[in-house]
């Protein structure tokens, strides 16, 4: 995650909840499935679900596609009735739906987003109706904080207001001045997400804030399983242990062994050559990218990107149809706060006329600038043509709040999980060819290891 007003707007259900953050020992043990993209985990998982379906399920993806209705889910799980939150005139929201659902006891199928706006009465009704949760991709649980300063925050602990807890640096409101509960007041927010529990501080800095979403999430169900890829030593991973949850393999499915040989057969690697060479000494981190940042990127090197992501497209004949490409949203075509932006020239995100299933005309986005962030999604499985220009590492205020309280997050793990859920947003996950160029020698190597395991190429 990396904007927190998409994390606060999305999980405002959950900052109603009040809760106990200290040290507990959690019954459930949670149960990951760690395997490489392609391994059929899905599928098996889904198989598992139709051999004991005495259970009751809550399955949560990010993909519509998987648990919308006529969904993935509702397909190939063949002996367990699943049932997908709707809006409508009985119930004005999905959440709404959701939670009744959830009185009768159904199975359900719901996207990230529908899950993470759950309140304290849908997680109760988890609890009580003894759910099974399956998390297919995982959820976004830690994100950055920057609404106030240092200042800000500095001001709020001189008055006694605000204090921090020593065993995890959760922010406790420990004022009583009223004034603070007027919704005009400055510190109005800050209050109030502190005493939804939700605010957390790094040992280094009282500045260092990070918004975390509440631990229930992971421990009201009977039973947890997440499917995932690259669990241990990335933010999740260092979430639980945190939280004093236990987490062990999930071993009741078997997956093939997927061969990287075959991998590799898909991939072309498209190599930097000639004057684009000047390139390697960039640094493709967020901070470089960052407008008048000393020893940051100047128009010129912005702009040479620009230049290659043509060049490249013209030396392979990529249309804006196959390509896809990667940087900073801040410096993307439609950013407004900077003067020079990437935008190759015939290469940007344009709408499309198109026709749907029942032969109506309707306009489609085509996407070329994909997030680095983007996972589970087919929407781009046609892109055959990629460009990664992002040298990736966690927040650093993430980063440090972990480390700070002895669970740090291994940043090649997680440059390289990210990496690799991007390029598997492209046809590659079809079994179809990609060429793939990767402009950053740190994340290029880091891809080339694992594709080769270790090997010299």
């Amino acid at each position: 995650m990396g904007n927190n007003t998409k994390f606060k707007k999305r999980n405002c259900g959950l900052f109603e909840l009040i809760y106990d953050n200290k040290k507990d020992n959690f019954d459930v043990t949670v149960e990951i499935v760690d395997a490489i993209m392609g391994s059929g985990k899905s599928t098996e998982i889904f198989k598992w679900i139709d051999a004991n379906p005495n259970d009751k399920y809550i399955y949560v993806s990010p993909l519509i596609s998987e648990v919308g209705e006529g969904g993935r889910v509702h397909r190939e799980v063949m002996h367990t009735k699943f049932h997908s939150p709707n809006s409508d005139d009985e119930y004005k929201t999905k959440s709404d739906d959701l939670l009744s659902l959830l009185k009768r006891g159904l199975n359900i199928c719901c996207t990230h987003s529908l899950y993470l706006m759950m309140t304290s009465e849908h997680l109760k009704e988890i609890k009580d109706g003894g759910y099974v949760l399956i998390i297919d991709e995982e959820l976004g649980v830690v994100d950055s904080y920057d609404y106030f300063s240092k200042s800000d925050l500095d001001s709020l602990i001189g008055f006694g207001c605000v204090k921090k807890q020593d065993s995890d640096g959760m922010l406790v409101w420990v004022g009583e001045d009223k004034n603070f509960d007027n919704k005009s007041h400055k510190y109005y927010k800050l209050k109030r997400d502190i005493m939804n529990g939700i605010l957390y501080s790094a040992k280094r800095a009282d500045s260092m804030l990070v918004l975390q979403l509440p631990i229930k999430l992971f421990t009201v169900a009977k039973r947890v399983i997440i499917i995932t890829y690259m669990f241990e030593g990335n933010t999740l991973s260092s979430f639980l242990n945190l939280k004093g949850v236990k987490c062990k393999p999930f071993t009741e499915i078997v997956l093939p062994e997927v061969d990287k040989a075959e991998i590799r057969k898909l991939i072309n690697i498209y190599e930097v050559k000639g004057k684009w060479k000047q390139m390697e000494k960039f640094k493709f981190s967020n901070t470089w990218y960052t407008v008048n940042g000393k020893g940051n990127a100047s128009s010129v090197d912005i702009k040479l990107i620009e230049k290659f992501i043509i060049s490249f497209a013209r030396a392979t004949g990529a249309t804006y149809k196959e390509l896809m490409y990667t940087f900073p949203k801040n410096r993307n075509f439609e950013a407004k706060k900077v003067s020079t932006v990437i935008k190759p020239k015939g290469l940007i995100d344009r709408e499309e006329l198109v026709f749907d299933d029942d032969g109506k005309e309707c306009h489609k986005i085509e996407k070329v600038w994909i997030a680095t962030q983007t996972r589970a999604t087919n929407d781009y499985a046609h892109k055959t043509h990629l460009v990664h220009a992002f040298n990736r590492y966690p927040n650093i205020a993430v980063k440090s709040y972990f480390q700070d309280y002895g669970q740090p997050i291994d940043q090649d793990t997680f440059a390289l999980a990210e990496i690799l859920q991007w390029i598997w947003r492209s046809a590659i996950r079809n079994g179809e060819p990609i060429t793939l160029c990767i402009l950053s020698p740190r994340m290029r190597e880091l891809f080339l290891d694992w594709l080769y395991d270790g090997e010299k190429q």
